[in-house]
């Protein structure tokens, strides 16, 4: 055996390949305890297409993509501690979801990028596991809604909110659960001109919040103060002859005034301008001038319908005939000596006034009387006073036939004389 060796060793080649051989295990033991192969783990950030979800209205919900990606590498103790994160390019696809639900997405095995020699063992999560909702935008009229109250005759007019809708973008799970959108606004501070810049509200069907909307509906929301007060008009000038102003019957009783709070408090009413009715014998229909006080308007649509039906009518005439019985007399002798008879069969009295006061006129509101002083007898015309309710007006003078007798005097102490 020993021969056979010193044989071996005696060749030359022989001798040089096992010095190779020698020298290279040796270097591998030298470098393995300098410089040893080591694993190392990197938390490289990871990128994603997520514009891509944008566009088809797409979005994650629930759940979350991971910022970063942890990637095992192995190599030499000097190779790898030169490795960074910025060495390395990890990315998820995410053009393959195209609509709603839960998905399992691939994580792209990493690109290195530097120039070191290392080995990639695996990257940690290898996918992710991800809920896609649709986004959905759907319109909703604004809704305005007070709280508090105003004073008994006050009310808002003009009312307007500005969008008067708005659209609401969000997953598809939120907007189902959208019943209106409002504005609330507050009475116990209403003024007149009021802009109020509000938050609107995004409710439920049980009327609560979502919050997933707060503050995002931006309103502006403008109004006026007004208050209804009665109208009072009044006339001038003389109605033509026999004529007389019935009645003016106003197209509304009350009108609407616009103004602050602190001027319409001080309104009870408001005068139209005075209407003539100089030498009117016809009814006849005329707009209603207002002349509201300094601060104060009133709303236009009352204002343009506001008008007065003033209504003329004749006086009428009615006759009336009294018995002669209803006549008082005075003046007369009082002794007994004389007899006062009337020898008209009716006394006719005419009396003129509104249609309403002259039918409302009965015989005994009439009262007539004649004074027969110093008369002789014998038949004479008397004049007739007469007193009717001041409500109508006599029409004409009056006068009687009194028949006055002398009556036979009577001796008390000789009755049969």
């Amino acid at each position: 055996m020993n021969k056979l060796i010193n044989n071996l060793f005696e060749k030359d080649s022989v001798i040089k390949i096992v010095s190779i051989l020698t020298a290279i295990l040796i270097w591998f033991v030298v470098l393995d305890a300098n410089n040893p192969f080591e694993e190392r783990t990197i938390a490289v950030p990871l990128t994603s297409n997520m514009d891509i979800l944008q566009s088809r209205s797409l979005q994650i919900v629930g759940t979350q993509l991971p910022t970063s990606v942890d990637i095992k590498i192995k190599g030499r103790r000097s190779n790898i501690q030169g490795v960074t994160a910025n060495d390395f390019k990890i990315a998820v696809d995410l053009s393959g979801v195209t609509d709603s639900g839960y998905k399992r997405i691939s994580i792209e095995q990493p690109e290195y990028t530097g120039d070191k020699d290392i080995i990639i063992m695996g990257i940690s999560p290898s996918s992710v596991s991800l809920n896609f909702e649709r986004i959905i935008g759907k319109q909703y009229p604004v809704n305005v809604e007070f709280t508090g109250s105003l004073p008994a005759g006050y009310e808002i007019i003009n009312l307007r909110v500005e969008p008067s809708n708005v659209i609401l973008e969000e997953k598809e799970s939120s907007i189902s659960q959208v019943s209106k959108v409002v504005a609330y606004v507050n009475l116990d501070e209403a003024d007149d001109n009021k802009e109020l810049v509000i938050r609107g509200s995004v409710l439920d069907d049980d009327g609560r919040p979502l919050k997933q909307f707060e503050g995002k509906v931006p309103v502006i929301v403008t109004f006026n103060l007004a208050k209804k007060v009665p109208v009072t008009v009044t006339t001038t000038g003389k109605p033509a002859n026999d004529h007389y102003l019935k009645s003016i019957k106003s197209s509304l009783s009350e009108v609407r005034v616009i103004g602050s709070r602190s001027v319409l408090d001080g309104i009870k009413s408001i005068s139209a301008e005075t209407i003539d009715i100089t030498d009117k014998s016809e009814s006849f229909t005329i707009p209603l001038i207002i002349k509201p006080p300094k601060g104060a308007t009133v709303y236009k649509e009352d204002s343009e319908k506001l008008t007065a039906e003033v209504i003329m009518e004749k006086f009428i005439t009615r006759t009336f005939n009294v018995s002669p019985g209803a006549v008082s007399i005075y003046g007369g002798d009082t002794s007994g000596a004389m007899e006062y008879r009337i020898t008209n069969t009716v006394i006719p009295i005419s009396v003129k006034g509104r249609v309403e006061d002259v039918n409302a006129i009965r015989n005994g509101d009439i009262r007539l009387s004649i004074r027969v002083n110093n008369l002789e007898p014998g038949e004479h015309e008397v004049p007739l006073s007469v007193h009717v309710p001041d409500t109508v007006t006599l029409v004409g003078e009056y006068s009687v036939n009194v028949m006055i007798t002398a009556l036979p005097v009577t001796d008390p102490n000789n009755p049969g004389l």
